[in-house]
């Protein structure tokens, strides 16, 4: 099923905003297709900007299907889970760090 018609139309120039992105990610089911376009609609940021998220790991690698690069709700919500735990895992690592460190 592609999102297309299923997502809001948002100003692409307005600020993230996480609450929306969360229940926008949270209504799809996380077999559900989106496309490029879709991804920079819910992140209200341009494709450009949904293409250099991909490069700096932001975003998943998406898949091409005829032509169109696409993820799964649950390619996207599994990476950014993964991403969240690394940076969970590296804070802890360095409050060890500076709690060895402290006089």
């Amino acid at each position: 099923m592609l999102d297309e018609h299923l997502l809001p139309k948002g100003d692409e120039t307005e600020e993230l905003d996480l609450p929306g992105v969360i229940e926008e990610l949270g209504s799809l089911s996380p077999k559900s297709i989106i496309s490029e376009e879709g991804v920079a609609r819910i992140f209200s940021r341009h494709a450009a900007s949904v293409k250099r998220a991909v490069d700096r790991g932001e975003l998943p690698p998406p898949v091409r299907i005829f032509g169109k690069r696409i993820w799964t709700v649950e390619a996207i919500t599994e990476h950014i889970a993964r991403r969240l735990a690394q940076a969970a895992d590296q804070r802890e690592s360095r409050e060890r760090k500076y709690h060895k460190l402290a006089p």
